[in-house]
């Protein structure tokens, strides 16, 4: 991957530049700007609906964003020699990008005019039928421009996880009625929804073994097989952690199945609800299913366990590699699908209007210092504390 998103002056975000890698990390505190930076993310990688006349405004408000932008906001993505960006609600394009659009979207009118017999369009006698033809090729220029963005720009199919996913077990068998009324819920839940109930048609039954639990689909309904129990819970009775990983699971299941084409995935707070055991569980199986060949995995987090296990996948690899006649042991340890090569990662902290890399690049792994600035402030008071007493004691 070689793809950078340049953020200036959009909502929380003040000066902020990512490069994003296989797997790519955000932290932060919470309204610091994790998320805003995720969905651009995702709205870069599917920039085909930007291209499309004042469609930038609705895209911006399917992701909750439009509110964000102000006269000075500006966004850019850079992938390899190419680059476009969104300045004024309007779709840039640096000069290698324009030439190649202009190059493709020009071979695709010469294509055209052959088919329908025109070399010339000066042959064409007719005022009526020469304004027709300039309509068309118009109108083709606009669609080949699309189609090169399509071609050059799009390097995977972004999927957004939002965090709201808990939200879905509770409405199952209610969505009919809420998509009837209209009663506005969010387009990334709402399209979560959908494509959850999708997927459990191909997924009838999933094993979660971090949650010792197994999901099944039968007869339009969703349970869950608790071991020792021989009566089926249905999904929206169990615990808020099963009903959080659940459909996201069963949804990734299904689309990591999807080998036609490289997929990006975008998980916001994959810890939702779940025990630091169940939080690395999680994060294991989403390495592992969603960094497969041309793959990519994107995540927002406020936990520190994340960052943790994260260091744990990191090192795993590093041993392996550096020891590999030892190879077998570390998989013994830490699963080797989950390894996660240091070179294919990233990880940020999201807070005050920017970005700050939380990776060693000399030692390929969180920094120990960040990771205990991050969780140490609660040891740090304790710590405090105990000399209160101690002094007090002592008196």
């Amino acid at each position: 991957m070689n793809e950078q998103l340049i953020v200036k002056n959009f909502g929380p975000i003040k000066d902020a530049t990512v490069d994003f890698k296989k797997v790519t990390v955000f932290i932060g505190p919470t309204g610091g700007g994790k998320s805003t930076l995720a969905k651009l993310a995702a709205i870069c990688r599917d920039v085909k609906p930007l291209g499309e006349p004042n469609a930038n405004i609705s895209t911006l408000k399917q992701f909750n964003l439009n509110s964000h932008r102000n006269s000075e906001s500006v966004f850019k993505w850079v992938f390899g020699d190419y680059a476009f960006y969104v300045e004024d609600a309007d779709l840039k394009f640096n000069d290698s990008l324009s030439a190649a659009m202009r190059d493709y979207g020009q071979k695709f009118i010469d294509d055209l005019l052959t088919t329908i017999s025109i070399k010339d369009f000066n042959d064409v006698k007719s005022d009526k039928h020469k304004q027709i033809i300039a309509n068309l090729v118009k109108d083709v220029a606009t669609r080949a421009s699309i189609d090169a963005m399509d071609q050059l720009v799009i390097k995977s199919i972004p999927h957004y996880i939002p965090s709201e996913r808990i939200f879905v077990p509770a409405v199952e068998y209610s969505w009919a009625g809420l998509m009837r009324d209209d009663i506005g819920l969010p387009k990334l839940l709402l399209d979560f929804a959908n494509n959850f109930s999708l997927s459990r048609k191909e997924i009838p039954e999933l094993s979660i073994p971090f949650l010792d639990v197994t999901y099944l689909h039968i007869d339009g309904k969703d349970f869950i097989k608790i071991p020792h129990r021989t009566e089926l819970l249905m999904l929206l009775e169990t615990a808020s952690g099963i009903q959080s990983a659940t459909p996201l699971m069963v949804l990734l299941e299904k689309l990591s199945r999807n080998t036609s084409s490289p997929q990006s995935f975008i998980v916001e707070e994959l810890e939702l609800n779940l025990y630091p055991t169940a939080q690395q569980g999680l994060l294991n199986w989403l390495v592992e299913k969603c960094t497969k060949a041309e793959n990519d995995l994107t995540l927002t987090t406020h936990s520190p366990y994340i960052l943790s296990h994260l260091n744990l996948l990191l090192y795993a690899y590093q041993v392996a590699k550096n020891h590999p006649e030892r190879k077998a042991e570390v998989a013994a340890i830490v699963p080797e699908a989950s390894w996660i090569n240091p070179k294919e990662f990233a990880c940020y902290q999201v807070e005050n209007g920017g970005v700050q890399s939380l990776v060693n690049e000399e030692l390929g792994l969180i920094d120990n210092n960040e990771l205990d600035a991050l969780s140490g402030d609660a040891a740090d008071a304790f710590d405090n504390l105990v000399r209160l007493s101690k002094s007090v004691s002592v008196k």
